[in-house]
């Protein structure tokens, strides 16, 4: 088969784009008409407490209000709960325990910002001006902010807000294995609370359809398929051909936009009451105060390792903060999510981590781009740099010492996990050639020329490929219109695809990708779908479209032997074209679909299970003067298994770092401990990595293929959120070391806490 210059390692650009810059992009903000109401949600103020009465009656009186509902009216209608779908099996055997979400509370509120009431109106006006008149007589319970605190008792089924206590390896092998060591290194690192913050927030329309008896709901989501099975089943109960969902055009999502929310919900439900349609877009504010945070966690950890700096045990013990509610797959960031980079790189004989977690007033934590990875990623990083110290081993010798060896490929943790393949000494070697490891002291003496302290970083770096797997593909050549229609159950938030999964078909099926329209997000017309998240989407729904191309190819194959007249065996397929084997006999796609559309479906059949990996190496300057920590230099050296398209895939490790930079240096959502009020509720207070906070990010790959999917691919789009904070916690800790200092700091590395931290000498 020809190589398509537009298919498969083809550096073309986003066909996206065009439409995007055009301002011609389809969101679901967009979709206004003359006949929509208003929603607006009166939110609570209080962290934690008891709802005494509402004052409803002069909010309902202000013209243009068409309703408000409360949690009791969610009651009487019988409305349900959302509840998590990771559920968590303690160590001892029993359940976690989970506290289900209202849609709108009855009795009580469990963090700032919950939604108390939906206000429905014809105008925004109206809407705002009834929500200030609305008055909940709240008793303040007292908050709780911190992980472990056991009074005062959040959920009745909690009565010390303990969640679970999960634990994975063999834990007494590992305790005796760091007893038995000759030298152990240890850590505890605080990682602090993060929010996604994506460019366009949660919007959300839902319009009746009474002569089907549904409800149709467009949504900014990264996924379909998850919405509709949570609002049906358990929020509000409903037949799932009640309701159809559908998400357009997407502004990034990063996790966040993949669960289900009360909000969601609710506007469904005011539309089916009111057979009125209903929207809501989210502010900015109520983004922070109600869309799901992450990575709030204390990890202790130690590491034992022979005289050679060769790696003996790793013992871990996190204690994580989910929140007010269990969100959709929030129970699994701080246990499998974290088990499955425990070993890194490394050939680590054993391993053990204990993760327990508890409720706390605050919004509920969840995946975000990462998820769970980067506290375990950072912890093991900072270990593997104290135990080359402790050795007197320069970073990238210790790292060298206990990589995985490429003979010992499929390697298998002491946690279950399968790597699928890499070379990691090469990865390395790599990285510190390209990243120009060696020049690190003529940069440091000109810094230090300037009066600046220079420190570098190295982290090796795993994201495991993870996703829903629920896939169905579909692929339509349709002669009538001169074009291949191909559907998939992933929802692109900004990954590009239109372009990717076209490429893909058009390597496949030897035409131009130019004729391909890619479509996403509608369960009417798609039943099956896991949305998009763990960076799963090539190998997910790309893997499923290749193999639904092989099959429009053989059932293109037999119509072409019986248009052709010979055997389906004498038939051969070559650029879009099927011909009689030593003939000039051939019949193209288009030509066999004149009379009844080529289509096929297929299920996905391979295996999620990738382990992209790679090095990350960080220089940064601190100003021992205030403290300031600016990053100099920051890169990467990436396996991404077979590479689609160049050009994307430095997009998206670019993105990666960039956010893990955020992650490392500047973002903190803060909540007041005694009020529980969260004190970073706007950009003003929340502090994004802008342009001027970013070198140039140098990105680099080597591609070996992944042998548990048909393409060979392994998503990298979080690589950069788990590799970019280690390298740079490193880097600063190499600053500090060098002047003496062996404090241990936790994130973000504020000018204030390297300036006390500097003055500690």
């Amino acid at each position: 088969m020809t190589k398509m210059l537009d298919g498969i390692g083809a550096g073309t650009t986003r066909r996206e784009d065009s439409r995007f810059v055009r301002g011609a992009g389809r969101y679901t903000d967009d979709l206004a008409t003359a006949d929509d109401l208003f929603g607006l949600f009166v939110r609570a103020e209080v962290a934690h407490g008891r709802i005494l009465s509402a004052a409803l009656d002069e909010a309902r009186a202000v013209p243009g209000v068409v309703a408000i509902l409360t949690g009791e009216d969610a009651a009487a209608d019988g409305l349900g709960t959302l509840t998590t779908t990771a559920p968590v099996t303690n160590r001892d055997g029993t359940s976690m325990v989970e506290a289900h979400r209202p849609i709108l509370p009855q009795t009580h509120v469990h963090h700032v910002g919950q939604p108390l009431a939906l206000i429905v109106a014809e105008s925004m006006a109206a809407a705002r001006d009834a929500a200030d008149l609305v008055w909940f007589d709240i008793e303040d319970l007292g908050a709780v902010i911190e992980a472990g605190t056991e009074s005062p008792v959040l959920h009745d089924v909690a009565p010390d807000n303990m969640i679970f206590d999960w634990g994975t390896g063999d834990a007494d092998a590992t305790a005796a294995a760091i007893a038995a060591a000759p030298h152990t290194v240890s850590l505890r690192l605080r990682t602090q609370r993060i929010c996604g913050a994506a460019l366009e927030g949660r919007v959300v329309v839902a319009r009746p359809d009474p002569a089907n008896d549904r409800i149709e709901l467009t949504s900014a989501s990264q996924g379909v398929h998850l919405l509709h099975f949570q609002i049906c089943r358990n929020a509000l109960h409903w037949p799932k051909e009640k309701l159809r969902v559908v998400t357009h055009d997407v502004g990034g999502g990063f996790g966040p936009k993949f669960f289900a929310y009360p909000e969601q919900a609710a506007i469904v439900w005011a539309a089916s009451k009111l057979q009125r349609p209903v929207r809501w877009t989210s502010s900015r504010t109520e983004s922070f105060v109600s869309e799901t945070h992450a990575r709030p966690q204390v990890t202790h950890a130690t590491l034992g390792f022979d005289d050679d700096g060769r790696f003996l045990a790793l013992q871990v013990d996190a204690l994580a903060d989910l929140g007010a509610f269990l969100s959709t797959f929030g129970p699994g960031n701080p246990t499998d999510s974290m088990a499955k980079v425990a070993s890194g790189m490394y050939a680590l004989p054993h391993i053990a981590i204990r993760s327990r977690a508890w409720y706390t007033s605050t919004v509920p934590i969840d995946a975000y781009r990462g998820a769970g990875k980067p506290p375990m990623v950072v912890t093991l990083e900072r270990l593997v740099d104290k135990a080359g110290l402790a050795l007197g081993l320069p970073p990238e010798e210790i790292r060298r010492r206990n990589l995985v060896q490429p003979d010992a490929m499929p390697w298998q943790t002491p946690l279950g996990m399968t790597y699928d393949g890499g070379d990691y000494p090469a990865i390395l070697d790599a990285a510190l050639e390209r990243l120009d490891w060696q020049g690190f002291e003529g940069r440091r003496a000109d810094s230090a020329a300037r009066g600046l302290l220079r420190g570098r970083g190295i982290a090796c770096n795993m994201h495991p490929v993870g996703g829903a797997t629920s896939e169905t593909s579909t692929v339509t050549v349709n002669a009538a219109t001169g074009r291949i229609e191909a559907w998939t159950g992933t929802q692109s938030t900004g990954q590009g695809h239109e372009t990717i999964f076209a490429q893909i078909l058009a390597d496949r099926l030897g035409i131009a990708a130019s004729v391909i329209d890619v479509r996403q997000g509608d369960t009417d017309r798609l039943v099956r779908g896991g949305g998009t998240g763990g960076s799963s989407s090539t190998i997910i729904s790309g893997a499923t479209l290749t193999r639904t191309a092989d099959e429009v190819i053989r059932i293109g194959r037999q119509r072409a032997a019986d248009r052709l007249e010979t055997a389906v065996e004498d038939i051969e397929f070559l650029e879009g074209t099927f011909r009689v084997t030593g003939t000039d006999r051939q019949v193209s796609l288009f030509d066999l679909a004149d009379e009844e559309p080529l289509a096929a479906t297929q299920e996905f059949a391979d295996s999620v299970a990738a382990f992209p990996h790679g090095v990350v190496i960080a220089e940064v300057d601190i100003d021992p003067e205030t403290g300031q920590v600016r990053l100099d230099r920051l890169g990467a050296v990436d396996d991404a298994g077979t590479i689609i398209n160049p050009v994307l895939l430095a997009g998206q490790s670019q993105g990666a770092l960039a956010q893990g930079v955020g992650a490392i240096l500047l973002e903190h959502a803060v909540y007041d401990p005694d009020s529980g009020q969260l004190l970073s509720g706007s950009l003003m207070d929340y502090c994004m990595p802008r342009a001027d906070d970013l070198p140039e990010l140098h990105v680099n790959f080597h591609e070996t293929r992944s042998a548990t999917n048909i393409l060979g691919a392994r998503g990298i789009g979080e690589m950069g959120a788990n590799g970019a904070p280690a390298a740079i916690t490193n880097a600063v800790h190499d600053v500090l070391q060098r002047q003496g200092i062996m404090t241990d700091l936790d994130p973000p590395f504020t000018p204030a806490q390297v300036w006390r931290a500097l003055r500690s000498r």
